[in-house]
């Protein structure tokens, strides 16, 4: 498993302040790169050709559920951790093994939640 200082990761959000807490969270943790996607569209053609090794994905961009990027992000082998202000566990039905931290998350959490999700893809290989 990589570092977080070896990481470059993929941070869907659509909203500014949020992305820019949580920039400033990931660059405190020592991660390599953060690049940021706004919008459904820009994070689905990040999903398709972009190169990190982690993505955080905001679950409801603008009214659409990031759910399907993640499934591309799957495909690629690219571990996903959702962010989202609901408990996911209890409102979706879904066979993808996820890891989601729940807003307002603190660098505690999201650090946790990353190690879990890499620890996940490393175990399945």
């Amino acid at each position: 498993m990589k570092t977080f200082a070896e990481l470059s990761i993929l941070l869907v959000e659509d909203e500014y302040l949020i992305a820019l807490e949580a920039e400033q969270m990931l660059e405190i943790m020592g991660i390599k790169s953060v690049e940021i996607a706004s919008t459904w569209e820009i994070a689905a053609m990040q999903a398709e050709e972009g190169r990190f090794d982690i993505a955080l994905l905001d679950v409801n961009l603008n009214g659409r559920l990031s759910f399907p990027i993640a499934d591309k992000l799957a495909q690629r082998g690219i571990p996903v951790v959702f962010a989202s202000g609901y408990d996911l566990r209890h409102r979706i039905d879904t066979d993808f093994d996820f890891v989601c931290v729940t807003k307002p998350y603190t660098a505690e959490v999201l650090k946790k939640a990353l190690a879990t999700a890499l620890a996940k893809e490393t175990d399945s290989k």
